[in-house]
């Protein structure tokens, strides 16, 4: 195995020789970003590394001529627009102040991304390079849950430094990892069954995350590839049901007690409230929001009981991706932001007058982000995480996705004449 292991990962390398630059760039993004090299090795970290990355990228992209500018690209700015707008006029501008440049900063790397690849190879190995990094984390976590003999802590697991250090996001970003790697998998040319360490890893990971909200998602993520893959049959629906049972076994007795009081405890109450007071705010404040990450400070001022205890003293978050952007940013934003969510899963649906239908490997890529963005949404219901790199991954990814399979399209087109 560890031969060919290693002849597979020196024909990945052979593989990324005689790309183009802005390809290049693109690889480093994802390497920056999901595997982190300038924070492992602190040396390195001296230079606004992915920033100067991305200018590179933008400035070769607009020389040449490649940078296209489509109309899902266009919301994702729209919606950074609305929310620079919403920081400038926020009840709290202060707060909203610290973070004004980060909707427009993602919205770039959404354009970056979605640029940098133009080819089927391309693509290929892009997902490749995401899923070998995403795999470091997703190793690290199944690891740590293993060594603490699979039982449940409170604290869940914590992930590296960053967007995704908290438990819940890790177990996010690994619920996405397991459903999108599944079909990718699938549609590689070489079968390799240590292809599948990364589903299994990346889904150990979540379940000692102890995050009711990433397993829940990677549960919707994984029922969505069986109906995709026509898999739901009467024997894999045994197989599942019995797969489900030895979880529910092997499930430390506190995380089935958290199921089972799930929407009854305490937890599930506070977030009732949330929940309800976003959207108060949000018809208050129907245009922009009460402000760009503005919700706790208004709610601990508004809505929160403020009674001396050691719960009264923080602000929390909204717990709800649609209620944060409702509350902090609008309806109007809250319609981009469902909206793109749509697009991400239609990324296979082209102009009419395409002539050809989509290879094998791009229906496999396309159900990747559709469980995905499923995924990514169930998980969101929990979390606010509308400013963390998860959706602009996907829309970035489906970027590419649909630039491939339409210059392939294309290309076949014009063969064909």
């Amino acid at each position: 195995m560890l031969k060919t292991l290693r002849l597979d990962l020196t024909g990945l390398i052979s593989a990324f020789r005689g790309q183009d630059p802005i390809f290049y760039l693109g690889c480093c993004y994802i390497v920056l970003n999901y595997l982190r090299p300038q924070l492992i090795y602190p040396y390195l970290n001296i230079l606004p590394w992915t920033q100067i990355v991305i200018l590179v990228g933008l400035s070769l992209m607009f020389l040449r001529g490649q940078l296209k500018f489509n109309t899902t690209q266009f919301m994702v700015f729209l919606f950074a627009l609305l929310a620079t707008l919403s920081a400038l006029n926020s009840q709290y501008p202060y707060i909203s102040g610290r973070s004004i440049t980060t909707p427009m900063i993602f919205a770039v790397e959404v354009l970056f991304l979605s640029n940098c690849s133009k080819s089927s190879k391309q693509t290929m190995l892009l997902f490749s390079l995401l899923f070998v990094c995403l795999f470091k984390m997703s190793f690290f976590g199944a690891r740590i849950w293993a060594t603490r003999g699979f039982g449940f802590t409170s604290w869940g697991i914590q992930g590296p430094p960053g967007f995704f250090q908290n438990s819940g996001e890790y177990s996010l970003l690994m619920a996405i990892t397991a459903v999108m790697s599944i079909p990718f998998i699938l549609s590689l040319a070489i079968k390799r069954k240590y292809f599948w360490l990364l589903p299994i890893t990346a889904s150990m990971t979540v379940m000692g995350a102890s995050s009711r909200g990433g397993q829940l998602a990677l549960v919707v993520g994984a029922l969505y590839l069986l109906i995709a893959y026509k898999k739901l049959k009467f024997k894999n629906i045994l197989y599942v049901v019995a797969l489900s049972w030895l979880i529910m076994v092997v499930m430390p007795e506190e995380q089935k007690v958290r199921f089972s009081t799930m929407g009854k405890d305490d937890t599930s109450a506070s977030r009732f409230q949330y929940w309800k007071a976003g959207f108060e705010m949000a018809r208050d404040f129907p245009l922009l929001g009460v402000g760009l990450n503005a919700f706790p400070e208004y709610y601990h001022n508004h809505y929160k009981v403020l009674d001396g205890s050691y719960l009264a003293s923080r602000k929390e978050v909204s717990h709800n991706s649609l209620v944060q952007v409702a509350s902090t940013l609008g309806f109007p934003s809250l319609f981009l932001y469902l909206i793109l969510h749509i697009r991400i899963f239609f990324t296979g649906i082209l102009r009419r007058r395409d002539p050809f239908m989509f290879d094998k490997v791009t229906i496999h890529y396309i159900r990747a982000l559709r469980a995905a963005i499923l995924t990514y949404l169930i998980g969101s219901m929990f979390m606010s995480v509308a400013f963390y790199p998860y959706i602009y991954l996907l829309l970035g990814l489906s970027g590419v996705v649909f630039t491939s399979a339409n210059n392939t399209i294309k290309g076949t087109y014009e063969f064909s004449k």
